[in-house]
């Protein structure tokens, strides 16, 4: 049995495509900051993608068995580079059984799903080296205005442009958060977020719209107007990130989730 086996299987192409470039990038980039026991590059690891990807896990708008296809592609990202969470294993495990009840995926899935179960429960083999990631994409256009959402907290940002060729989306946040996802009218004349040094930023790996994490989302499309007080797209730099580190941006810019 081999990973790629149990992914090609579930069907899933772009949830399986963004969860192995998030996962990749992130063990790649915490593996360069300094040297870290491996429970605490679990931690770095596996916390900040679940928050991502409880948005489509917790939410109330994904249909059961494409949340257990994710539960079960996350297990197997995770157990590709070298993790293993006890909850999200089980949950894979559940998953599986669920999505053969309901007759979701293929016969070969259900033939194998014995294997596949003993596959992910077992532990592990740990990376000996840095994985590889591929150059970031993204189908995000200037004028895109987003919604993206972390702790059941929304933001809403705007998409000034696109840097090198279809690479990272160049955002910036609009002041104040919101308990739903915002509408146009909400956004318009509002003021930019500041300090602006931190409200702009570069973001690999945020690449599909819509979401396969259903984290961002779309408010509008080829929208003529940034927030309100921005220096415009040439204004202050831009910080350079990444769809997983953006979460603690987010966090920083406007407080911990259940602050406004």
């Amino acid at each position: 049995m081999r990973h790629q086996q149990i992914l090609d299987k579930l069907a899933a192409r772009g949830a399986v495509q963004a969860l192995d470039w998030e996962v990749a990038h992130r063990v790649r980039q915490q593996m360069y900051a300094r040297p870290a026991a491996r429970e605490e590059l679990a931690c770095k690891v596996i916390i900040p993608i679940l928050a991502r990807w409880r948005c489509l896990l917790d939410g109330d708008d994904a249909l059961p068995s494409r949340k257990n296809v994710v539960r079960v592609a996350l297990a197997t990202v995770l157990h590709k580079y070298g993790f293993q969470d006890a909850d999200i294993t089980a949950q894979a495990v559940t998953a599986i059984d669920e999505l053969n009840r309901d007759v979701v995926l293929s016969d070969a899935f259900e033939r194998q799903s014995d294997d596949i179960k003993k596959f992910l429960s077992a532990p592990p083999l740990p990376l000996t080296r840095k994985p590889s990631v591929s150059r970031p994409t993204t189908f995000l256009r200037a004028g895109d205005v987003l919604s993206i959402e972390l702790g059941g907290r929304f933001h809403a940002a705007y998409v000034w442009g696109v840097s090198g060729f279809n690479e990272t989306p160049r955002l910036e946040f609009y002041a104040g958060t919101f308990t739903e996802p915002p509408t146009m009218s909400d956004l318009m004349r509002r003021r930019a977020a500041r300090p602006a040094a931190h409200a702009r930023l570069h973001v690999s790996g945020l690449t599909y719209l819509p979401d396969p994490a259903q984290q961002v989302k779309a408010v509008a499309a080829a929208y003529p107007e940034g927030p309100r007080g921005s220096e415009s797209a040439h204004g202050p730099g831009y910080t350079v990130t990444d769809v997983i580190s953006l979460q603690q941006h987010m966090a920083a810019l406007f407080g911990p989730a259940g602050t406004r």
